[in-house]
């Protein structure tokens, strides 16, 4: 079999609606140099069904060299079903060459829930009761309606720094204006506080964008160098997903961007392979390819980390934050440490490459 698709999945595990519906976002890309015209086929794995999923758009898509599509799976699960797990996954093969040139992508798990109980009828003599409690209730709903409709909305003036829920008032050179947060429902990106809006999905960030400086990165993005480009990604400590989100390379265990410094405690602060060195840096260890001496641990680089020669040993333990190199202990930019621990993770590289040329994110 000759591989020459690469197809990812945006997430591995989706829950389903409680009306049985739901969607998962797969990335294919043309890994060959040639123009592919390719066939895409949704897979039912354990507990699915073949009528549950649904390829939205052509099944068969013509594929530049290099070039990258999104393809969009939907779901639809009868009511009744069970609550439980099923997976599937997506198929893309060459349609000139079935059988010999094609990608099984990653399999996706589906929650099912349980659909909500059906209604039942009340006795005619709750009739009285009822007529009472929808008078109630009305009454309720126009007061939370009313309390609503003075509640700000995107793109309404905040001059006294407040918005509702869900909103966040932007300062601007005439005053404040409230725009949705990320993760609200949005129409258009001059809604979102990011600067960004996915129809259906709401005010996101571009991850990806191509940028020349921070200012160009909105929200909480900033402008992050990738081994001779730059595009925007999380600053740290926000909330991220995949290592490639972040600005450092790494999302860490409690699901925040990890530090942008290279700076270290233990090492649980660095990115495997690299470790927490005896200066508080994350460096690599012996035997791990490296573009800089600062970025071993031994202080020498020769294309891979190795033992440091006797002419470039200190003679004493070097300050926190410093590496021995040549013999002297010099200070360590914690970006040219992220960028060289990118050469030992192609799946980081990967993910920022998808980044770039996915998402139907529009400003």
């Amino acid at each position: 079999m000759s591989r020459v698709f690469d197809v990812s999945a945006v997430t591995d595990t989706l829950r389903l609606s409680p009306n049985g519906t739901g969607e998962a976002v797969f990335h294919v890309i043309n890994a060959s140099r040639a123009p592919v015209r390719a066939r895409l086929s949704v897979v039912p794995e354990a507990g699915a069904r073949r009528e549950w999923l649904f390829i939205d758009g052509d099944t068969q898509r013509d594929f530049p060299p290099t070039g990258a599509q999104r393809i969009l799976i939907r779901l639809r699960v009868p009511a009744g079903t069970p609550p439980g797990h099923f997976t599937f996954h997506l198929r893309v093969e060459d349609c000139d060459s079935p059988d010999a040139r094609f990608t099984q992508g990653p399999a996706v798990t589906v929650e099912v829930v349980s659909s909500p109980p059906a209604a039942r009828a009340f006795p005619m003599n709750w009739a009285v009761m009822a007529v009472g409690t929808f008078i109630l209730l009305g009454t309720v709903a126009s007061l939370l309606a009313a309390g609503r409709a003075r509640q700000p909305s995107p793109g309404a003036p905040c001059p006294d720094g407040h918005c509702g829920k869900g909103l966040t008032c932007a300062k601007q050179v005439d005053g404040g204006v409230c725009l949705a947060s990320r993760g609200q429902p949005c129409e258009a990106g001059s809604q979102c506080i990011t600067g960004f809006c996915e129809p259906g999905v709401g005010c996101t960030v571009p991850l990806g964008k191509d940028c020349a400086s921070p200012e160009d990165c909105p929200g909480a993005l900033t402008c992050a160098d990738v081994l001779g480009s730059s595009v925007c990604l999380l600053e740290p400590g926000e909330d991220c997903e995949h290592d490639r989100d972040c600005a450092s390379f790494f999302c860490n265990a409690e699901r925040k961007c990890n530090r942008d410094d290279g700076r270290c405690d233990s090492n649980a602060e660095c990115h495997s392979p690299t470790q927490c060195g005896a200066t508080k840096l994350c460096q690599l260890p012996e035997g791990q390819p490296c573009i800089r001496h600062e970025a071993c641990l031994s202080g020498y680089c020769s294309e891979t980390c190795q033992i440091s020669p006797e002419s470039f040993q200190c003679e004493s333990p070097c300050p926190a934050y410093t590496a021995c190199v040549s013999g002297s202990c010099v200070p360590v930019d914690g970006k040219l440490l992220n960028q060289n621990m990118l050469l030992t993770a192609p799946r980081i590289l990967k993910g920022i490459r998808e980044l770039r040329i996915q998402q139907g994110i529009q400003p």
